[in-house]
């Protein structure tokens, strides 16, 4: 095995480590979605691994984005994809464990969680600008 660590070595280092990023982001959401749905845990038994989860998420979007990753290409159509996955992943989850009772409770939920992904969305945007701005300057960029 080669010790030598030029761009093509870090290169596939860095692919395999985000398919690793991937797969345990995945698989922790179908673990809590198990406990949640299927075992019926409390929540505080499954705590854990919710904040594992949602911190390790976050290191890595938080982190990509200070460093001049541009969430999903910076493609707005990609955005509103992601917040209609999470506004519908919130609905049902919360309708199979029975939080949800009626139509004003889906639509609070619908709203509520179409807000909070913007929000997300918003701020990692904003991480990205101030990135952008210290990196490449004022100048507007051209494209």
């Amino acid at each position: 095995m080669s010790n030598h660590s030029d761009e093509r070595v870090i290169a596939t280092r860095q692919r395999w480590a985000a398919r690793g990023m991937v797969i345990l982001t995945i698989a922790l959401a179908i673990d809590l979605l198990v406990r949640i749905l299927i075992v019926k845990q409390e929540p505080r038994q499954h705590l854990d691994i919710s904040l594992i989860w949602i911190a390790t998420t976050l290191y890595v979007s938080i982190g990509m984005t200070a460093s001049g990753v541009q969430l999903y290409g910076g493609k707005w159509s990609k955005y509103w994809l992601v917040i209609l996955t999470i506004v519908a992943a919130n609905a049902v989850v919360l309708t199979l464990m029975g939080v949800i009772h009626g139509l004003a409770e889906a639509i609070g939920v619908i709203v509520g969680a179409a807000a909070g992904g913007f929000l997300m969305l918003m701020v990692l945007r904003g991480i990205y600008s101030v990135w952008e701005r210290k990196t490449l300057g004022r100048a507007p960029r051209e494209e």
